[in-house]
């Protein structure tokens, strides 16, 4: 029953037309577009006038039968996780892997083939399974590879902060040095002071001290 329901659906596809969009031979940009419904007022391939395009019609569909059905004879089922997949049988239905990510796409594809699903766009399982892997190695390679060049990165940055530091003491400790040479300059220029001269109050109390020896003298002497 399938396959003679198949064999029509084949030779219904085939007699089946073309179904440009309206206007689509005046404008360029309407030749790639599909199929829309004409709803003008006025345009006469809504009202079916002439000789003019075809419309889609119930008429032009396959057998309600064999609709979802592979050339094959197996049910097709869209497939997006790993539950849906486990739930189909290998005898009666034929996955579609859905738009998911390569690494569950990776997954998907390796459970299948351990089912025997047959997978309707994914024409060679090994190939595929193949490749995935050797994209999984090259972007560890690659990942390994960075992140080597970033800790060599980090370290040499590290001893060259090392080594600006010393470099930034050691001009600090020489700065430190000059300025206090330059300081003890300036105060000895200021306060030219040898061991030998005597301060100034020294001279004067040595100055007081002669005079009251000089007063006390003039008073022994003085005749009472």
């Amino acid at each position: 029953m399938s396959q003679t329901m198949l064999k029509l659906r084949a030779e219904i596809s085939k007699r089946r037309p073309a179904f440009p969009r309206n206007k689509s031979g005046h404008r360029m940009n309407l030749r790639v577009s599909s199929w829309r419904k004409p709803k003008g007022k006025h345009t006469k391939l809504r009202l079916h006038k002439g000789s003019r395009l075809p419309i889609v019609k119930d008429g032009f569909r396959g057998p309600a039968a064999v609709r979802g059905v592979h050339n094959s004879g197996l049910q097709m089922v869209l497939v997006h996780n790993m539950p849906q997949l486990l739930a189909l049988k290998a005898g009666e239905h034929t996955a579609i892997i859905a738009d998911v990510g390569q690494r569950k796409k990776y997954d998907l594809v390796k459970k299948a083939s351990e089912l025997n699903i047959a997978l309707v766009n994914v024409k060679s399982i090994q190939k595929f399974l193949d490749k995935i892997e050797k994209d999984v190695k090259v972007r560890k390679h690659q990942r390994s590879e960075y992140v080597k060049n970033r800790t060599k990165k980090a370290e040499t940055k590290k001893e060259e902060k090392k080594v600006d530091d010393k470099k930034a003491e050691a001009e600090k400790s020489e700065a430190n040095l000059e300025i206090k040479t330059e300081k003890n300059v300036v105060a000895k220029e200021i306060n030219p002071k040898t061991k030998n001269e005597k301060s100034r109050s020294e001279m004067l109390k040595e100055q007081q001290e002669k005079a009251d020896l000089s007063k006390n003298i003039g008073e022994k002497n003085e005749p009472k």
